[in-house]
């Protein structure tokens, strides 16, 4: 990124010299005379670091440095004297420089200084641009996305949130499912009630009424109290059942009642209780398979079904994955950025764990990198063991099928990763593919890929 550079001395000799020294580094270089110029021009936004000397007539460059104190927004200050004293160096640091430089000063040290500067504000400027782009669309929460696939979802979720419907959310493992549910809570009338997370598969069969629909004391040995179910502390809120298609048969018909009457019998007690709730429900299971097989029964499926949203895999929008790495890094404040090599890797990947095995891939790269950004090396993104598996579909195929299909898969993720690459342009894309632009949208067509807007 290029910076803007002032120099502030009051000999025009040094200001040559230091000139001279910068002026390789690519950046805007300007000069001025005196403190007072030079303090103008330092308020100004424009100016990113500040070469001040210390010993200038009039005002000097401590008075500089104390006028600026009160400034709410200031660029590095770094002084240059011929005073190597410590005291001075001290004193300098204590009116707000960021460093010191004694003369005759190293040039590869004023050049690595400007580095640092540069490498800062790219960092600064990159995280306001992830700010902006992320707060653009912050009415929906921790959802990120700027792919058709999400745009589309996040309208129907506007839509959706404020109907009075329960609503079936189906996407496969790590799209996000549980994000969504909370955003439609939080966009609906019941955003001021409670929001009710509970992972239905995973509560041992015998728990399962006490559970969701909670108990008297004395209803079993160690029930010492009275207690409420999950449905109970949704009341006037909204209920989010995670993972409904590897419920038990079971457990599914002890839902479909409580769906039906909306009241719970809590456990050891003849009393019902009216529950007034939204129901959120999740999977990422084939619904549509297991009630053919009779894993999962209609009537709670159709019970579940009021509103169907579908969350789709981040290998079918690419053009987030850039995005989402940015917010991932961003939030845990490293300061890493990723280089364009891993970026590449990013985008080939399959993504089999969805926007959940992107954070902990980039999690695991941000410990291990070295440097100020992840490299492509520092990437895991799974050996030969991933590669078998993602072979396994076609073995059962006659060859010819195969190839086919897995020419097919091949030619669609590189067209996706150069479309993600280009930000949608066909002509780009086209030549990063080194193909004809006609044939890379017959190939959009052939593939059923969708066309950038």
């Amino acid at each position: 990124m290029t910076i803007r550079i002032l120099i502030a001395d009051d000999e025009k000799a040094a200001r040559f010299g230091l000139r001279r020294a910068l002026e390789r580094t690519g950046h805007v270089i300007e000069e001025s005379c005196d403190g007072s110029s030079a303090l103008v021009r330092i308020k100004s936004p424009d100016v990113d670091l500040v070469f001040l000397d210390l010993d200038m007539p009039g005002m000097d460059g401590r008075e500089v440095l104390k006028a600026l104190d009160s400034e709410p927004v200031r660029p590095e200050v770094v002084v240059v004297t011929a005073d190597d004293r410590l005291e001075v160096a001290v004193e300098c640091m204590r009116l707000g420089a960021s460093d010191y430089v004694t003369k005759p000063y190293e040039v590869e040290r004023l050049r690595a200084i400007v580095a640092r500067v540069a490498r800062q504000r790219e960092l600064e400027r990159r995280v306001a641009d992830l700010e902006q782009r992320v707060e653009a669309r912050e009415a929906f929460g921790a959802l990120v996305g700027v792919s058709r696939a999400m745009r589309e979802l996040f309208s129907r979720i506007e839509r959706v949130a404020t109907a009075p419907v329960d609503v079936l959310l189906r996407g496969e493992t790590g799209t996000g499912k549980e994000l969504v549910a909370r955003e439609l809570h939080r966009r609906s009338a019941r955003a001021a009630g409670p929001f009710v997370a509970v992972n239905t598969a995973a509560i041992p069969e015998p728990l399962v009424e006490s559970e969701l629909f909670g108990h008297v004391k004395g209803a079993f040995t160690g029930a010492n109290s009275d207690h409420r179910g999950c449905f109970e502390q949704a009341d006037g809120g909204t209920i989010f059942l995670d993972e409904v298609g590897d419920m038990p048969g079971a457990t599914q018909a002890k839902i479909l009642r409580v769906l039906e009457e909306r009241q719970v019998t809590p456990v050891g007690s003849s009393k019902s209780r009216a529950v007034d709730v939204r129901v959120v429900s999740a999977t990422h299971q084939d619904l549509d398979a297991a009630r053919e097989d009779g894993r999962f029964r209609e009537d709670l499926y159709f019970r579940l079904k009021g509103v169907e949203l579908v969350l789709p895999p981040l290998r079918e929008r690419r053009e987030d994955i850039g995005l989402l790495a940015d917010v991932f890094l961003s939030r845990a404040g490293s300061g890493l950025e990723v280089a364009p090599a891993a970026r590449d890797r990013l985008l080939g990947h399959q993504w089999p764990g969805n926007v959940r095995e992107l954070e902990q891939v980039l999690s695991a790269a941000s410990v291990l990198c070295d440097g100020g950004r992840i490299e492509a090396g520092d990437l895991d993104l799974g050996g030969p063991g991933e590669a078998a598996a993602g072979y396994a579909r076609f073995l059962e195929l006659p060859l010819t099928a195969a190839k086919a299909e897995l020419v097919a898969e091949f030619e669609r993720a590189s067209i996706e990763a150069a479309l993600a690459r280009s930000g949608g342009n066909i002509s780009a894309a086209a030549r990063q593919l080194g193909i004809h632009r006609q044939s890379l949208q017959q190939k959009l067509k052939q593939l059923r890929i969708r066309s950038p807007d």
